[in-house]
């Protein structure tokens, strides 16, 4: 009986260390491809005439260069969308991006996140295609400038972001309830898109045969300690929208991104608008590769970012109406 009970015992050591080992092996590994940056070929945007450039000072002691680009027809704005860049763009590609909703009298303000761009860098840090808090804390330095600047402060404000600029603008519409309505460009879900990762590369890692027995609660535990594991070596902390997405409405958000995206597949697309509120939520552009669904079909994209927000301007309308109407009702 002792022998039995010895063997047994030996046995559970030999499966926890055999697992810790496992852990660390594959940890290691899994961070190796969670920090691997796709060659995404971005080409930064040349300096537009047309709008102005500003400084915009971040909680933290950074400086943020940006721009606002005023509506193209001159007149006052309808409202202000602010304009999140892709990872390695700039403030300029609002220009781009955003040229339907300047065409509709909308106003755009733009920046360069802290490590990109001529905003200033933070010691330490080295950017990556995941969204951090230090990207959040930057765009906290936007809505506070927003807020301070007289021409912009009673305006409605909306965001759009492309990329990793289309995480950090859903993250700022569940934590913002002054942001009225948020679209996202070829944005992912950090978890769903590291479960993509790791499906398509898991054979470099360890045996497929071996990756399809896992049970699932395996594998994501492995997952949030590779993240944790970067997190302690990169000095951040990363944004995990599965988290706070409970703190947005569903109408406030719309999703892009194309059927030809190696990097967003359309299942993590998918993924994404099922976690907001349903596959209603995402246009999957056809032909489109990653950040290119403009490109593909302008009209239709700058038709549907217009039609997006200007949501905001008509409910802006609608709260100034039942203002004016009230105070009338209780006028002598």
């Amino acid at each position: 009986m002792a022998a039995y009970v010895y063997l047994i015992a030996i046995l559970i050591v030999v499966g926890v260390v055999t697992d810790y080992l496992f852990h660390r092996y594959v940890t290691k590994r899994i961070r190796e491809v969670f920090e691997n940056v796709p060659p995404f070929g971005v080409v930064p945007a040349e300096e537009s005439s047309d709008a102005r450039l500003v400084r915009i000072p971040t909680a933290d002691g950074l400086t943020l260069t940006g721009s606002i680009h005023p509506p193209l027809s001159g007149e006052p704005p309808r409202a202000i969308v602010i304009f999140c860049p892709e990872l390695n763009g700039n403030h300029w590609m609002a220009a781009h991006y955003c040229h339907g909703l300047l065409a509709q009298g909308f106003s755009v303000v733009s920046f360069d996140f802290r490590n990109q761009g001529a905003s200033d860098c933070m010691d330490g840090y080295t950017p990556i295609h995941w969204t951090t808090e230090w990207e959040m804390n930057d765009l906290a330095g936007v809505l506070e400038f927003i807020e301070t600047d007289k021409q912009l402060s009673n305006l409605p404000i909306g965001i759009f972001g492309v990329s990793r600029g289309g995480v950090a603008a859903l993250a700022a519409g569940c934590r913002y309830p002054r942001i009225r309505a948020v679209l996202a460009d070829s944005a992912f879900g950090t978890m769903a898109m590291t479960k993509h990762f790791v499906q398509r590369f898991g054979r470099y890692i360890i045996p497929e045969w071996f990756f399809r027995v896992l049970p699932q609660w395996h594998i994501d535990r492995t997952l949030r300690r590779a993240m944790r594991l970067s997190e302690s070596q990169r000095l951040c902390r990363y944004v995990h929208l599965e988290n706070e997405v409970q703190h947005l409405d569903d109408t406030k958000v719309r999703l892009i991104s194309g059927k030809r995206d190696s990097y967003v597949s359309p299942t993590v697309a998918g993924s994404l608008a099922e976690l907001f509120g349903g596959p209603e939520l995402l246009w999957l552009v056809p032909r489109a590769k990653h950040n290119m669904a403009r490109a593909s079909a302008t009209e239709d994209y700058d038709r549907y970012v217009v039609q997006h927000f200007s949501q905001i301007t008509d409910d802006s309308k609608s709260s100034n109406e039942a203002v004016t109407a009230s105070a009338a009702a209780s006028a002598p």
